[in-house]
């Protein structure tokens, strides 16, 4: 059960943060892009810091969704060995 938890909560983690990754921003009615591809055409010191911001934030979700579902998926292999050692 701890391992499907882990697992769902990874990777909805981890799609969140695609999802953030994917979704444009805007400042002062400027459109900045989104982190994957900024637009064209905009001063850096518009949408610098906020693009920084979504990237920390982007990173830091799918990161630790990445980990936490690799734990998941790591727990139920090793569950499982130790079931199949046992009997």
């Amino acid at each position: 059960m701890l391992s499907k938890v882990l697992g769902a909560v990874g990777v909805l983690l981890l799609l969140t943060g695609l999802f953030l990754a994917t979704r444009p921003l805007s400042v002062d009615s400027v459109s900045c892009g989104s982190v994957y591809a900024p637009d064209k055409g905009i001063t850096p010191m518009q949408c610098d810091t906020r693009l920084d911001q979504r990237m920390n934030l982007v990173a830091g979700l799918a990161g630790g969704g990445l980990v936490i579902a690799v734990a998941g998926f790591g727990y139920a292999a090793v569950r499982e060995r130790r079931t199949n050692i046992a009997s």
